[in-house]
């Protein structure tokens, strides 16, 4: 480079010397040298050069578009899978609800709501031969049922029926459900009407012994009937029995149309049979639609003075004037079902058995008693006794136990059923309790 600038200040040297002569008084010509010290150029920079890098400035760009939607699989980072759902219980399906016809009445009307695509199931016993009606009503008729026997399984009239009612003679002795069906929410109506019979009233609720078959009775819309005139009225065909003991539900039993043997130390006694070798003792077997045991008895310790202080006033009436107190049982339950509990009391003393002969010896005894609040006093009432103030001989005692608490004809109301043991005899006694007063309901038993 510095070679370069010297040729071209020769240049224009040979230049001046060869060109035309100045004129006169024209300033002598400048010479231009080079200077003393080269000018040094700095190199190019280069991105290899972090140090001398030109500043890069980053132009934004437009977010690009996602392309158009096409047929195949999304593209997209999948979600991850929902958690899997803890196991929950399915719920109970709702059982059929019973319709029963007010005292005296024969037809029920039930008002009620549906939702689309809900069910609601009723039941109504019937008798062969009685005339029914069902109708159901909804906004435009959008509500529909089905009529169905419980026992046959037969169809008396199907959902795809249009017909909005059924009318007609029950074949046979059973449960027939009702069961409502609506694709629409809706509001509905339904009518059953199931005429009366001239002859006995149905249905009947069969109470049974289990220990011996003995039929007790039963009732109809609440009231008992005698287990003689029960009897005809259950001819048809075996039932299914529901089994209850001391405990509460014990299980259910087919017992047979009841049988009236004349042979043997119980004759003219109705017996229904069940199984051979199933064992009902302390049982008692009941047809019902309703729970027998809604309320389980407490058992209170017998050595409670209040309850052995109750006895003995008991006896002392009765003319033990010392007696030995011996209470077997003592229960606690809430009897009527209105949150005011009663005691039953169960106390045996009864030295005179088991000598061969059916004797009882002097302060022998054998009770049941129940305890109550009645206008807010306290009163003890003798269920079932035999007290022996003196010795007698041959006068074949019972000894009285509690078998059972239980609502034997439908009312809510728990009845108190008792058994009584004497010499090669049985029997049970069913005693009602209503507004604190106690009666004797049903009772079948038989002795030699």
């Amino acid at each position: 480079m510095k070679n370069y600038f010297l040729f071209v200040l020769l240049l224009f040297g040979l230049a001046a010397c060869t060109g035309a002569a100045p004129e006169e008084g024209a300033a002598p010509p400048i010479v231009y040298l080079p200077t003393t010290a080269p000018i040094v150029l700095s190199p190019t920079p280069t991105v290899n050069d972090p140090a001398t890098a030109l500043p890069v400035v980053t132009l934004a760009t437009a977010t690009a578009q996602p392309p158009a939607a096409t047929a195949g699989p999304p593209t997209e980072t999948p979600m991850p899978p929902p958690a899997t759902p803890l196991p929950t219980t399915a719920p109970a399906e709702p059982s059929p609800t019973r319709i029963q016809f007010a005292t005296g009445a024969s037809s029920a009307t039930i008002s009620g709501h549906l939702a689309a695509g809900e069910s609601i199931e009723y039941l109504a016993w019937g008798a062969a031969g009685q005339w029914t009606h069902v109708e159901l009503t909804s906004a435009d008729n959008v509500a529909n049922f089905a009529f169905v026997g419980q026992s046959d399984g037969q169809p008396y009239k199907r959902l795809e029926n249009e017909h909005r009612f059924w009318d007609g003679a029950l074949p046979i002795n059973q449960d027939y459900l009702i069961r409502l069906h609506t694709l629409t929410t809706t509001e509905f109506t339904l009518i059953l009407t199931i005429e009366p019979l001239d002859s006995i009233v149905q249905p009947l609720w069969p109470v049974v012994d289990g220990l011996t078959g003995f039929l007790l009775g039963g009732s109809h819309n609440g009231e008992w009937v005698d287990p003689f005139v029960a009897l005809k009225s259950l001819q048809d065909g075996a039932r299914p029995y529901q089994v209850y003991t001391g405990n509460g539900f014990w299980g259910t039993a087919t017992g047979q149309p009841p049988a009236m043997p004349w042979a043997g130390p119980c004759g003219g006694t109705p017996v229904v049979a069940f199984a051979p070798g199933l064992d009902l003792t302390g049982a008692i077997a009941i047809v019902a639609p309703w729970e027998a045991a809604p309320r389980q008895p407490e058992a209170l310790s017998p050595d409670n003075a209040e309850y052995q202080n109750a006895v003995g006033e008991l006896l002392a009436a009765q003319g033990i004037a010392e007696p030995v107190i011996e209470l077997t049982a003592v229960q606690r339950i809430d009897l009527e079902g209105d949150g005011v509990d009663e005691v039953l009391i169960v106390a045996n003393h009864l030295t005179g058995l088991g000598n061969g002969l059916p004797a009882a010896n002097a302060g022998d005894y054998s009770l049941v008693a129940l305890r109550q609040v009645v206008n807010g006093v306290v009163q003890t009432t003798l269920l079932a006794s035999n007290i022996y103030p003196e010795a007698a001989e041959l006068v074949d005692p019972v000894q009285y136990n509690l078998l059972a608490l239980l609502d034997l004809n439908g009312n809510s109301q728990l009845e108190i059923v008792v058994e009584g043991w004497q010499y090669e005899g049985r029997f049970v006694m069913v005693f009602e309790l209503l507004n604190g007063a106690v009666s004797l309901a049903l009772t079948a038993g038989c002795s030699q």
